[in-house]
């Protein structure tokens, strides 16, 4: 049976302790209140609700990470999505192109 879940619970706890950051330091640096931001992190994380997308967006800047990263149920796929921001855009054009030609040949 397929796994419905989200993968953002997964996601998020791994880049933030990626950064090395608590739930707190996380939440307030996203510009949740400081009360409240070790809760609602802790509540993101377990998957008992989720961000809304503007919360979330912020979550990624500070983290450094793509906000599709989030999403992503592969974590291969999560790895390679964290990681193009950081190459440069000559360099990533050739392998966009070899992939969308297989793409399109599937």
């Amino acid at each position: 049976m397929e796994n419905l879940s989200s993968p953002l619970p997964k996601r998020l706890k791994e880049a933030r302790k990626a950064k090395g950051l608590s739930q707190k330091q996380l939440g307030i640096l996203a510009g949740i209140d400081p009360s409240s931001a070790s809760p609602r992190l802790n509540q993101y994380e377990k998957g008992i609700h989720s961000p809304d997308l503007n919360v979330l967006r912020q979550i990624a800047k500070v983290l450094n990470v793509p906000l599709p990263y989030f999403f992503c149920d592969n974590d291969e796929m999560a790895k390679t999505i964290k990681l193009l921001p950081l190459i440069n855009q000559v360099d990533l054009k050739p392998l966009i192109d070899v992939a969308m030609k297989k793409w399109i040949e599937q």
